[in-house]
């Protein structure tokens, strides 16, 4: 997942914590930038908690980990909010197993070390000095940062899913009264290999929060360990 928060919000994990997969990735202030993080043509300056449209779009056609940039392999490590499945499609791209585990140990808000998502302005898209860096387009909304309506607003909980390769596809997701027209990986068919929350809601959110589904999933899977929908 790429982060939704800037790392300067909360206590810095080390560069020792960088898998060999992301050595050569970069990285500002001690973390990876993920390939689908909005970023000048230096893309050790990144613009924290803002998506790139035309990487996101890339990552999810061309199936390409979020975080590296690389063809994915088996199996596919999904993140998903219980709002996500609901509506049966998951709007971040796939990532590798090594690339999503750093995520969650890196990124403040996989690993629950704050509770509110980023807020990010237009007026952080600060132009830079390198003249052919695309930022000279962000103030005047060309291209468009991919949107990212979550800012602001209290941490939902997360959860971290295994599907195959095979599994993976993309779906259409309709504009409705609570999220706009989008595409994402389709979480109505799949078989889930595996399934973990990773963070709590924040607290004091649980009534304005979905019902859990996935919670309640992680439950079935106890129950019926040897059959079901879990392979």
């Amino acid at each position: 997942m790429t982060p939704s928060v800037n790392p300067s919000d909360a206590s810095a994990e080390g560069p020792d914590l960088i898998p060999h997969r992301l050595a050569s990735a970069p990285t500002a202030q001690g973390m990876v930038v993920p390939f689908v993080t909005l970023a000048h043509r230096d893309r050790s300056r990144p613009v924290w908690g803002q998506l790139d449209a035309t990487r996101l779009r890339a990552a999810l056609v061309e199936r390409l980990c979020q975080i590296c940039g690389d063809p994915l392999d088996d199996p596919v490590v999904v993140y998903v909010r219980p709002a996500d499945f609901l509506r049966g499609i998951a709007v971040e791209p796939a990532t590798h197993r090594a690339c999503g585990a750093y995520s969650t140990r890196a990124c403040p808000m996989l690993a629950g070390r704050i509770h509110r998502y980023n807020p990010v302005t237009r007026d952080r898209f600060a132009r830079c000095q390198d003249p052919a860096c695309t930022c000279r387009y962000w103030t005047r909304g060309e291209p468009e940062p991919a949107e990212t309506p979550r800012e602001g607003q209290p941490a939902d909980a997360w959860y971290e899913v295994e599907i195959a390769l095979a599994d993976y596809r993309l779906a259409d997701d309709p504009d409705t009264a609570r999220s706009s027209a989008g595409v994402g990986i389709d979480l109505r068919h799949p078989t889930f290999r595996r399934i973990r929350r990773i963070r709590d809601a924040a607290p004091g959110t649980d009534d304005r929060q979905p019902v859990d589904p996935l919670a309640m999933l992680m439950v079935v899977r106890e129950l019926f360990r040897d059959g079901g929908p879990f392979a």
